[in-house]
């Protein structure tokens, strides 16, 4: 039977059957349409409903005969007892499903932080601390991939502005041969994450692509999956043949990752994945024409966030004195729906990179 949040389908009925009894005529009320739900009522409470129908009875004076009258009422209450049920079934259906999960993702390479060199001074890091943080505030992501902070501590200092952040994972790389500081890559979030940690790549023959990835997976929803990669390739400040094939070989071996990742995760639900950072390269630049780094991904059924955006609105890194303006930091993701990609316009006192930030809606 059908009940509502608040009242019972009997009650109802005697409600209307109430209303019915006090404007029927005498001998003639209805008696017959729910007798056993009048049993149900108090003997005070017929009382009073006797008592009330004796003030307000309508007298016969220029009216219809009773036995009319009394036909009326019957019809009336037969069809209110059919139909109400229904009204109230049709204003009381179960709520609309959910709406799908939306998260906001970022990426930013921060530049040697804090200071923005290698060797900076005190009164340089701070300078690119207050900016970082200020910045930070423009990106309202759930998740924010970051590349270039030293340390964890330096990573969890360049999130301290957003509210609830925290750092879930930050790599421990060695420096290259020629310094003495490292540049790693994080990811924090204001997420819990099911699992997090770092790779670096390894080497192949005479190929040894410097840092690796940092990985993190999250439970969005329950049985939805978001499983995230920071990553930072190759610099183009060497031989530009030697250099893309470095980036193909860290690529080559991320697709390796990211299929052990489906076979470990997919059994647990429906997985989205998100891979971004600073790839060093575009798959649109005459310059790397020949790389076949992000090619990999777009065939391995990734989208890539600039799809038909015009390169003047997706610069991240603004020429200068060296190289020409460029669109190196990109997200690629598979199995959701992007909603927006869009530049931060964040400072230059922050880096020389500016931040990405893409909105996905996962599957339902």
């Amino acid at each position: 039977m059908f009940k509502s949040a608040r009242y019972g389908l009997n009650d109802r009925v005697i409600g209307i059957w109430t209303w019915i009894m006090r404007f029927s005529p005498g001998k003639e009320r209805i008696g017959v349409a729910v007798p056993h739900l009048m049993q149900q009522r108090s003997r005070r409470t017929r009382e009073l409903e006797s008592a009330c129908h004796a003030r307000h009875a309508p007298a016969n004076i220029g009216r219809p005969p009773l036995a009319n009258v009394s036909m009326k009422v019957k019809w009336l209450a037969l069809f209110a007892l059919v139909t109400v049920p229904h009204l109230f079934a049709q204003t009381s259906s179960s709520p609309s499903p959910p709406s799908p999960p939306v998260v906001g993702v970022a990426f930013w390479n921060i530049q040697w932080f804090p200071g923005r060199h290698p060797n900076a001074s005190p009164i340089a890091e701070q300078r690119q601390i207050a900016a970082v943080q200020r910045d930070m505030r423009m990106i309202d992501a759930d998740v924010i991939g970051i590349e270039e902070a030293r340390d964890f501590s330096k990573a969890t200092i360049a999130v301290a502005s957003r509210p609830g952040f925290k750092v879930d994972v930050c790599s421990n790389f060695p420096p290259r041969e020629d310094q003495n500081v490292a540049q790693q890559v994080a990811i924090a979030s204001r997420l819990t994450p099911m699992g997090a940690w770092v790779e670096m790549w390894k080497h192949n023959g005479a190929l040894f692509p410097p840092r690796g990835f940092a990985f993190a997976v999250y439970q969005i929803a329950p049985g939805r999956l978001l499983l995230v990669y920071a990553v930072h390739l190759k610099s183009n400040r060497g031989e530009i043949s030697e250099d893309r094939a470095i980036r193909e070989e860290s690529i080559r071996q991320l697709r390796a990752h990211v299929a052990a990742m489906n076979a470990a995760y997919g059994k647990l639900g429906t997985i989205t994945w998100i891979i971004g950072g600073d790839f060093n390269t575009s798959p649109d630049d005459p310059r790397f024409a020949q790389e076949t780094t992000m090619r990999r991904l777009l065939a391995d059924g990734f989208s890539w966030c600039w799809q038909n955006v015009p390169f003047s609105q997706r610069i991240t890194l603004p020429a200068d004195k060296f190289f020409p303006s460029a669109c190196f930091d990109h997200i690629f993701f598979r199995n959701a729906n992007l909603i927006s990609a869009r530049v931060i316009p964040s400072s230059k006192r922050s880096s020389d990179h500016r931040a990405i930030f893409g909105v996905f809606q996962l599957p339902p």
